[in-house]
């Protein structure tokens, strides 16, 4: 056989595996038919950008022009980081702007010709037939449905570079975000600013410390936003009363949170506040159990957090139901001390108190009964666009404030845990407990439970 020539059977191993031969010569593309619907009958359909909820784009400038009137000198960059799913974290820019753009850039300069600037991702057609249609700039319904004068385009840190660099002879750049610890990424914005002071003599030492300033502003509820938040628990009310309609000994945990969830979506609820967690048994006594696998028994609890949202306004609450319809005496002083605990909490809440003034009145009350290793947990978080909102929780809160009180006793050598989670306006004189429609007095929850098993008999 002459060098380099190929044996007949690998030739043959080749073509029977459907691989070409060496040297084989593609096909020339042909030109293929053209169907007659090929032709466009209706044009392309954007995306709309600006507030898409019942706020209205006048919310968000007045919020923009409270921030600058706070801020008085400097730039300010806000960037989109949201993920618009699951528990969303980082919702500074949709406060400001009412966009959930990804990517998005607000930039704020109060000193500069132009005070507002919205930057949106590149224009990609290929991408658009993927994820949706964007309008083209210059676009005047941009424009006018964002609130904003000038729209551009930016891809990172091309296009803001040479606006934040400006923006340092205006009295600096202001941080107005807040930190983030690690191992969580970095904010893009301390990113950009970096990059801001690495490049221009100008900006050296010009960046503003005035982190939590929106957290503070964003700590106190607009009438607006408590409208949202009060529809946001009729949803996650009519989801709770479903669950004293359904709860069986046999059911397993993810039969009882479809039933929950379908009740927020009935109701009219777009999305989850954050993942339910549905825990019964021993299951009830992990904080954040993350499976919904288990078959309930009779006689067990079974621990119920779960919230609906609106408009991107969240819920936060939690339930603990007797699988069976009835508290068993042991389970029954657990919830009654949980219960009181959380009285103790609510009763110590007014406008000037501390967020640790709570968390002292509901931990006295679960010491005294000698189960201070069996709470793991902090009293209070605040509640709003995220789950965990901004807020500062060393100040004293104001009046407007929305945070949880949500004591927990976890005992799981005993095969249960109790939480019992409502959510808090603050007024000048006390709190008003805004999720009371949800069920937590042991009885009520008892006599609606057997009501319901009676009624299916």
């Amino acid at each position: 056989m002459l060098p380099g020539s190929m044996h007949p059977a690998p030739l043959l191993a080749l073509l029977l595996l459907g691989a070409e031969p060496p040297g084989a010569v593609q096909d020339v593309p042909k030109q293929l038919p053209v169907g007659k619907y090929m032709a466009p009958s209706v044009g392309p359909e954007p995306r709309p950008i600006g507030p898409t909820g019942t706020l209205g784009a006048d919310v968000y400038r007045k919020r923009r022009k409270a921030l600058m009137d706070r801020l008085k000198t400097g730039a300010t960059l806000i960037v989109n980081e949201a993920k618009y799913e699951g528990m969303r974290e980082g919702m500074d820019f949709y406060y400001l702007t009412g966009i959930d753009e990804p990517g998005a850039a607000l930039l704020l300069d109060p000193a500069s010709p132009d005070p507002e600037i919205l930057y949106l991702r590149p224009l990609d057609v290929e991408r658009g037939q993927w994820e949706g249609e964007r309008a083209k700039l210059p676009s005047q319904l941009l424009e006018n449905t964002s609130g904003i004068a000038l729209v551009r385009r930016a891809d990172g840190w091309l296009g803001l570079g040479s606006a934040l660099m400006r923006g340092c002879a205006h009295g600096g750049l202001n941080f107005v975000g807040q930190f983030v610890p690690s191992p969580d990424p970095k904010p893009k914005v301390m990113t950009y600013y970096a990059e801001a002071l690495d490049r221009s003599y100008a900006c050296k030492d010009k960046v503003n410390d005035l982190h939590d300033t929106l957290a503070r502003m964003r700590e106190v509820k607009e009438p607006e936003e408590i409208k949202l938040m009060r529809r946001a628990i009729e949803h996650t009310a009519a989801g709770h009363a479903r669950i004293l309609e359904v709860l069986r000994p046999g059911m397993r945990e993810f039969e009882l949170k479809d039933a929950v969830e379908d009740a927020f979506r009935r109701s009219g609820s777009r999305h989850l506040a954050y993942d339910s967690i549905v825990g019964s048994g021993p299951n009830g006594a992990i904080l954040h159990y993350p499976k919904d696998e288990r078959r309930m028994k009779e006689g067990e609890l079974v621990v119920v957090d779960a919230g609906a949202e609106e408009q991107y306004y969240a819920t936060d609450v939690t339930r603990t139901y007797p699988v069976s319809g009835k508290f068993s005496p042991e389970q029954r002083e657990i919830y009654d001390i949980v219960l009181k605990a959380q009285a103790a909490g609510i009763a110590a809440a007014k406008a000037g108190v501390t967020p640790r003034t709570l968390e002292r009145a509901v931990r006295k009350v679960v010491d005294d009964a000698g189960y201070h290793d069996a709470y793991l947990h902090g009293c209070c978080h605040f509640v709003g666009l995220q789950v965990h909102d901004a807020g500062d929780y060393d100040a004293p809160l104001p009046a407007g404030a929305v945070l949880t009180v949500e004591p927990g006793i976890y005992l799981p050598q005993r095969g249960f845990g109790v939480r019992i989670e409502d959510e808090i306006l603050i007024t000048p004189n006390g709190a008003e407990v805004i999720t009371r429609a949800v069920p937590k007095d042991p009885d009520e929850i008892e006599r609606r439970m057997q009501s319901h098993r009676t009624d299916a008999r």
